[in-house]
């Protein structure tokens, strides 16, 4: 008998030692449970903005996890109080909660209450589930809930739990849940917003939300009032949460930025679950604001899209990218103007110049705006003006100043030409020159190459510095690259000095253009041929701001210029900036001087030189200043005497300095020669350029009044000037003197593209 009540006293414990202490150390956790939890990608602003939150491969969406110390403590009270109250006391298996169960349900004769715990449903939801919910799989669950307490501490089952749970509407984990139902943090919840998402994986379905308010706010306040019985709210606590209207914010993973997310996916490392970019949330907002509002003014003139990229100089961080007027509009709203190559036009002229200077030239060299054709392989090149006239003798400071394309092939032509020039471009980053300096030529510095906007940006963040160059960047991961110094500092200063005086652009572009800002700030325009893109860049110590308008299509805009197109969106843009951000300029560096100049010969002026009638100050650097202007610079009358090139120029028009400006006296020409065109010139009518290049300007020397004559083209006289209209073949055109007699012959062969 006393064997007997041995075996029935030491067997039942015996039991309870092996199922509730041995067997679950025999179990293996779900693999998944000891896996990171999924984390579909997120890609946040700088100060933490969610930008867009990706879908998993089972179309959830979850956040970063989580650790218990990131979590609210009010969450998880809310969570024990919705979901297993004794969580804290029980080890894993809540042997009270099921004789509760039992009970509740014999006596109802149906389920009416559940016994899971936190460690049971964590289990759960991280083994997979096929087929029908048996004993067996219950009891399992048991074993494994009960490993999970032995070997993990309850901080650690609550955070695992609060990432894998349920939330509802594809949301997986708590920190998923609180931006896509509140757009907040978590650890901005209140109480009752806590209590809202604990009351969720009961029944996401049932509770959702977004239809069933009603529903979710009951089982929410019978949360707060079991919060409120275990002590974790205080009566006001209570009170205050029970009263708080709760307000939906729906966040579905967001679109914010997409051209410039998208740069970012195909670059981004697999393993990377949290993207934090450099971009500021509100100033990208502000951008699209603009582009949209700036394209519509321009409604009728066949614009369709603007691309813009922000840069801080300081870390060539992004700040804002946008790629079209919108990422959904059907004419190609997802192409990424910033990064599909255009032609930039006169955008690129800055770096000739500053190369020119690097080689000993310096804003008072004079460049002949003159006609001028220049031999290649493939016929004559023979740039014109956006106005279509010559400007005669130009400091550089006004030849960049007021774009002047004549005056740029000439001073890349004087250092050396496309040879010297385009290395330094693919130094500088534009990654789209890919042919040879022949294929460019001369036109190189007038936009004849495709480049993207974001690279040529950063090409003008190294002016920015000062020619120190930063590559730039997306992502705050990314380690700062050293800063390489690319070119000269003094030379850059000069460049950033004619690029922000708007004196120096007025000729060109008025005093009041929307290039004028209250505010320091070097901007340079570019507009392609027949007006297919057009660019605005520009930037202070702080920002560089580039813009590009134009067609996906390759369509041209109606007679929309940089300063007409891009150039509003650049102003409102950098008004915006200089409204949210201190704005500096740059103080002149040490090796810098400054003189009184002649600008009509370049000559420096001093108090033992001759005075003379027109004179500015400029900036040299110390050791490069230029001659000083003598006696024989100018005539009885004070006007500065020209080299005889000037002749013809002088006697039209388009001689905005007149009776300034003289050329020295010689012998009288009894030849008259034709200089434009020379004999034997092949022309190429080209579509992409201005009226396809088949207006010739007709130029001779030797006489004042020259009649043209032409049997095969049309001849047309526009004040002093007389253009022949090209057409292909070949053609004599004939100068002569009405007076004296005398004529000159030339001809040109003229062939399509």
């Amino acid at each position: 008998m006393r064997q007997r009540w041995k075996v029935f006293v030491i067997t039942p414990i015996i039991l309870w030692v092996v199922g509730w202490w041995v067997l679950p150390r025999l179990v293996d956790l779900p693999e998944a449970l000891l896996r990171p939890p999924p984390s579909s990608k997120l890609y946040l602003a700088r100060d933490g903005t969610p930008l867009r939150h990706l879908l998993n491969e089972d179309g959830t969406r979850s956040a970063p996890p989580v650790t218990y110390d990131e979590m609210p403590q009010a969450l998880v009270h809310a969570l024990v109080a919705a979901e297993d109250k004794r969580f804290f006391s029980h080890d894993g298996v809540d042997l009270v909660a099921i004789m509760r169960a039992t009970r509740d349900n014999v006596k109802s004769r149906r389920v009416v209450s559940g016994a899971s715990t936190i460690h049971q449903q964590l289990i759960k939801i991280s083994t997979p589930q096929s087929g029908k919910r048996t004993l067996w799989v219950k009891f399992m669950e048991a074993l494994r809930a009960r490993k999970l307490a032995l070997t993990w501490s309850r901080a650690e089952v609550m955070a695992a739990y609060a990432n894998r749970v349920s939330f509802g509407n594809l949301m997986t984990g708590a920190a998923t849940a609180s931006s896509g139902y509140f757009h907040k943090p978590l650890g901005d919840l209140t109480p009752a917003e806590c209590a809202l998402l604990a009351a969720l994986p009961q029944s996401p379905t049932r509770l959702n939300p977004f239809q069933n308010m009603a529903g979710a706010v009951l089982r929410q306040q019978h949360i707060l009032e079991q919060m409120h019985e275990l002590h974790w709210l205080s009566d006001e606590e209570h009170r205050v949460a029970l009263s708080q209207k709760i307000v939906l914010q729906r966040f579905s993973g967001g679109f914010e930025a997409p051209h410039a997310i998208e740069m970012l996916r195909g670059d981004e490392a697999k393993e990377t679950t949290t993207i934090r970019t450099t971009l500021d949330a509100t100033l990208q907002q502000q951008v699209e604001t603009i582009i949209a509002q700036r394209l519509e003014m321009l409604r009728g003139r066949h614009v369709t899209h603007a691309a813009v990229v922000v840069i801080e100089n300081a870390t060539g961080a992004v700040l804002a990218l946008a790629g079209s007027r919108d990422f959904f509009s059907k004419d190609g709203g997802q192409l990424n103007g910033a990064w599909a190559p255009h032609s930039p036009g006169s955008a690129m002229k800055p770096f000739t110049y500053l190369l020119a200077f690097e080689r000993g030239a310096t804003p008072a060299s004079i460049v002949a705006d003159l006609p001028i054709e220049f031999g290649t392989a493939t016929g004559t090149y023979r740039p014109e003006n956006f106005s279509l006239r010559s400007y005669g003798p130009m400091t550089y400071r006004y030849a960049l100043g007021n774009s002047l394309n004549i005056s740029a092939v000439r001073v890349l032509d004087s250092i050396g030409g496309a040879e010297t020039l385009l290395p330094k471009l693919r130094e500088l980053g534009l990654t789209t020159l890919n042919e040879d300096a022949a294929h460019y030529g001369l036109g190189l510095t007038i936009g004849n190459a495709s480049v993207r906007l974001m690279e040529l940006a950063n090409a003008y963040a190294c002016l920015a510095r000062l020619g120190r160059y930063k590559p730039w960047t997306l992502r705050q991961d990314e380690r700062a690259a050293t800063e390489q110094r690319l070119l000269g500092e003094n030379e850059s200063w000069m460049i950033a000095d004619i690029l922000s005086d708007n004196q120096a652009r007025e000729m060109a572009f008025g005093g009041w253009s929307v290039l004028r800002l209250p505010f320091k700030c070097a901007v340079k325009t570019g507009t392609s041929s027949t007006f297919r893109d057009n660019w605005t860049l520009g930037y202070t110590p702080e920002f560089t701001v580039g813009v590009w308008a134009g067609n996906f299509d390759n369509t041209p805009m109606q007679d929309v210029s940089g300063v007409t197109g891009a150039g509003p969106i650049f102003k409102d843009v950098m008004l915006h900036l200089h409204e949210k951000h201190a704005m500096s300029w740059y103080a002149m560096p040490k090796d810098i001087v400054r003189s009184r100049i002649d600008p009509r010969t370049g000559r420096r002026l001093t108090p033992q030189t001759p005075p003379a009638r027109v004179s500015r100050d400029e900036f040299f650097i110390g050791g490069k200043l230029p001659p000083v202007a003598q006696a024989g610079d100018y005539d009885a009358k004070g006007r500065a005497i020209l080299p005889r090139e000037y002749a013809g120029w002088i006697k039209s028009s388009g001689n905005w300095l007149g009776d300034l400006v003289t050329t020295a006296e010689t012998e009288t020409r009894a030849v008259l020669r034709i200089t434009n065109p020379i004999p034997g010139t092949v022309i190429i009518l080209d579509p992409d350029i201005r009226n396809n290049g088949s207006r010739l300007l007709l130029q001779a020397v030797g006489t004042e009044r020259v009649r043209w004559e032409c049997k095969t083209l049309e001849l047309r006289s526009e004040g002093a000037h007389t253009f022949a209209i090209l057409k292909p073949g070949r053609h004599e055109i004939e100068a002569k003197d009405n007076a004296g007699g005398l004529s000159a012959r030339t001809f040109v062969i003229v062939r399509d593209e």
